[in-house]
């Protein structure tokens, strides 16, 4: 029936989207519209007098396309903002994993050397004078990551010879880290603002907000296809 396959076409003409998608709804409103003939033509309706009522009873080819062309415009614009936002989430947060993944490398190999001269001095110096002080906190000042040191003699873990940053409250405790340094009589504990842990998170952080974005954007387009099909029926 060449009028009714040319109200389908004109329906979906501005329909734009997955073309397989436009396929199957343009079969499903097609197969609706025979079968809406068919029972019309059972009732003693000709053929031209009941491909009219079905069209007509569809709402006619403007308004159909109209609503059509709406409906896929919304899927196509508010899916496409969903998956852009959770696409520049992901990569700015991969942007700052690997950012801070490099810095937490970079510090790790820094602070093991400043744990292990520190550890020197205290080892050579036991009284741990005012000039032994100064050195550590020269030290220490530089490396500003460090908010707690502890260092220890002769595996006496109950008699701190040094301690710096006791009083240290912790705003975020999962981006601190406890690490120990040891060598010869010296042993030091450290707890540094570990940037790794900062750069696992925001990775963490940018993988959920995608899943979850990607999750609504799946969940949209399922609405978005029944609604087509609602409208088709």
């Amino acid at each position: 029936m060449k009028q009714i396959d040319n109200f389908v076409d004109t329906v979906y003409k501005k329909a734009s989207g997955d073309k397989k998608e436009i396929q199957e709804l343009k079969l499903e409103m097609k197969n609706h519209l025979l079968e809406a003939v068919n029972e019309l033509k059972a009732e003693g309706k000709t053929e031209e007098e009941a491909i009219d009522i079905a069209i007509e009873r569809f709402g006619g080819k403007e308004e159909m396309r109209t609503v059509v062309a709406q409906l896929f415009k919304a899927q196509k614009t508010f899916a496409k903002w969903l998956i852009f936002v959770g696409i520049t989430i992901l990569l700015v947060s991969t942007i700052i994993f690997s950012y801070f993944i490099n810095i937490g490398n970079e510090r790790s190999e820094t602070q093991a050397e400043i744990a292990y001269k520190i550890g020197d001095f205290v080892e050579n110096n036991a009284e741990v004078t005012q000039s032994t002080e100064d050195k550590i906190e020269q030290l220490l000042n530089d490396a500003n990551y460090i908010k707690q040191l502890t260092v220890y003699l002769n595996g006496d873990r109950s008699n701190p010879v040094y301690e710096f940053g006791n009083n240290f409250n912790q705003p975020f405790p999962l981006v601190y880290s406890d690490l120990s340094y040891g060598g010869g009589n010296s042993f030091v504990e450290i707890e540094v603002l570990d940037y790794r842990a900062i750069g696992i998170y925001s990775l963490f952080f940018g993988i959920t907000c995608f899943s979850v974005l990607f999750i609504l954007w799946v969940i949209i387009n399922i609405y978005h296809r029944r609604k087509k099909q609602f409208v088709i029926q």
